[in-house]
């Protein structure tokens, strides 16, 4: 289309199969839509390569002055047949595609695996949402709720509005906002919303004043309490934060960073060390004041005075850095290779062709014919894209130097489970042991009894699950769709069959409202010698309520509750 253009243009390539050459190019259209319909647009990627051996033209023209001879027709056919074939097409299209997705459909299926996990995992909009309504309070911002998701900004604090200037920002952090949201949905209405993501000068302003406040919060560590007891002990919890680099530097001399990720270590009293998953502190609580007094004896045990950022560092190094090093490695050097080639191929042809060139401008300008271009601007141009490719070159072996840079410990925590920090925490566990368990059956057992009725449940249902309850992903089981190849998440909750209620943790819930139809909670009702049929409710959102606050680590939903949706959605 021209620019401007308003209309709708149609082009439509007529071919008379009449023809000597038609009738090779009818040949041609069929063979292409047979490519197409197996291997979609991919073939139009790569047609200009299908005849580099013989190019179509030539086949035209042979066509046109020997077609009438049917051997010559046959051998132009068959000429068309080797060369549109799909599996050549699809070869072609895995050598020259510079990005590995849509090549092959393992490939689509590891991808969509990934933003699947991600997408449950992800940070917009409630974990953002939850953090600027308390950060930007604590920094003596104004924030009222409004319409559903979205909010008005009163007051932004000079603080605040000074900081876009010290971290070297363009846009300015204004001083009221009528509407902001942090949910892209919300950002239609009136007024209209402004999306606080990533990127936004409020939060990064908000971000950089909590850090220069509180970091050195990180460093010194904090006293944690996990209301889940999911650990008999207290344990220690190390943040590292990891970055693999290539070989090129940025403009102040620093490493180019091309991967990072925080990751999370237990430390327990016996010496061991182990992979924490994600993000697991977000399901502790801060500890009262009747509970810190209990904590020196915790903080004066032997073990916390061994070197316990050395344990933490060989975990990663042995363990989780070289998993993330491979992760980029496998993904990058592949690209890297695939770029290399093209531009190699790219650029010395250009190269070659001003080089020809130049030689033809010479023989002319030697004969005495007045040409247009000079062959010292050519044989220069040449040159400059000699030096361009060599530089480009230099880069993409900068670029294949991948290495991991050494962790780095961002942060520390003692973390104590609830029933050890107070009696009064103590007593409620026993208390609601006894409406939850231990019972004739212990808790350990019951959770194991619930995940394998699950597991069953869902290989009975046609699905393909993947128990992954180490891993703390804010469900413990992956389930995946073998007829769509889609995953769906289950959370598992065992429990005695005389238990009245259930808790959900924040990272529970966040995953849930991130992945909305794609998680389930199961609940599992465990008798002695009895395990009852899961009860399955998708998207479990309405039963939670309000979204996590900042500050909350869990939430009771009573089984009436979830048997009563069950029951509703049966009907519906």
């Amino acid at each position: 289309h021209r620019i401007g253009q308003t209309e709708v243009c149609h082009l439509w390539n007529l071919v008379a199969i009449e023809t000597r050459e038609g009738a090779v190019y009818g040949r041609l259209l069929e063979k292409l839509e047979t490519a197409r319909e197996t291997l979609g647009g991919k073939v139009y990627d790569v047609l200009g390569e299908l005849f580099d051996a013989r190019p179509l033209r030539e086949l035209f023209m042979e066509a046109i002055r020997y077609g009438e001879r049917d051997d010559v027709r046959d051998r132009l056919f068959q000429t068309v047949d080797g060369a549109v074939d799909v599996e050549n097409i699809n070869d072609l299209v895995v050598r020259k595609k510079l990005t590995r997705e849509g090549i092959d459909p393992a490939t689509i299926k590891t991808v969509r695996d990934e933003m699947e996990r991600a997408a449950a995992r992800r940070l917009q909009p409630h974990h953002i949402g939850s953090f600027f309504e308390a950060a930007f309070s604590n920094a003596g911002g104004g924030l009222r709720s409004r319409e559903r998701g979205r909010f008005e900004v009163t007051r932004v604090p000079p603080i605040l509005r000074e900081r876009d200037r010290l971290i070297g920002r363009a846009d300015p952090v204004l001083q009221r906002y009528r509407r902001i949201c942090f949910d892209k949905a919300a950002v239609a209405g009136q007024p209209q919303a402004v999306l606080v993501a990533p990127g936004h000068p409020l939060l990064d302003s908000l971000i950089d004043l909590t850090l220069e406040r509180y970091r050195d919060l990180l460093a010194r560590g904090t006293i944690l309490i996990d209301e889940s007891d999911a650990h008999e002990s207290v344990k220690v919890l190390i943040a590292l934060r990891h970055a693999i680099r290539d070989g090129r530097l940025t403009r102040n001399g620093q490493p180019q960073l091309v991967s990072e990720r925080l990751q999370f270590v237990w430390l327990d009293e016996s010496g061991k060390a182990t992979n924490a998953g994600f993000a697991p502190h977000l399901d502790c609580r801060a500890p009262n004041e009747s509970e810190i007094e209990r904590f020196s004896e915790f903080l004066e045990a032997s073990w916390l005075k061994d070197s316990l950022e050395d344990r933490a560092r060989t975990l990663s190094v042995t363990d989780l850095v070289p998993r993330h090093l491979e992760e980029v490695k496998s993904r990058r050097l592949d690209d890297l290779e695939k770029t290399e080639a093209a531009v190699k191929d790219r650029m010395r042809r250009e190269i070659a062709h001003r080089r020809h060139r130049a030689l033809e401008i010479e023989a002319e300008e030697r004969a005495g014919k007045n040409t247009r271009l000079n062959s010292q601007n050519m044989h220069r141009q040449a040159e400059a894209l000699t030096d361009r490719l060599n530089l480009r070159l230099t880069e993409i072996a900068k670029q294949r130097e991948i290495a991991p840079l050494s962790p780095e410990i961002c942060g520390a925590a003692l973390v104590v489970p609830a029933s050890l920090a107070s009696p009064a925490a103590s007593t409620a566990r026993q208390q609601r042991d006894i409406k939850e368990g231990p019972g004739p059956v212990s808790r350990k057992e019951i959770e194991l009894k619930a995940m394998e009725c699950v597991m069953q449940y869902e290989q009975e249902l046609g699905f393909e699950p993947l128990d992954i309850s180490d891993e703390n992903r804010g469900y413990d089981i992956e389930s995946r769709n073998p007829k769509t190849g889609g995953l769906r998440f289950i959370e598992v909750k065992g429990r005695r069959a005389d238990a009245r209620e259930i808790t959900v943790t924040r990272n529970e819930m966040v995953t849930a409202l991130n992945s909305t139809a794609k998680y389930i909670l199961a609940t599992v009702l465990v008798e002695p010698d009895w395990v009852h049929p899961p009860l399955y409710v998708s998207d479990p959102s309405s039963l939670f309520g309000a979204e996590p606050r900042f500050n909350e680590v869990a939430r009771s939903i009573t089984l009436e509750s979830i048997k009563q949706s069950v029951d509703a959605r049966r009907s519906a």
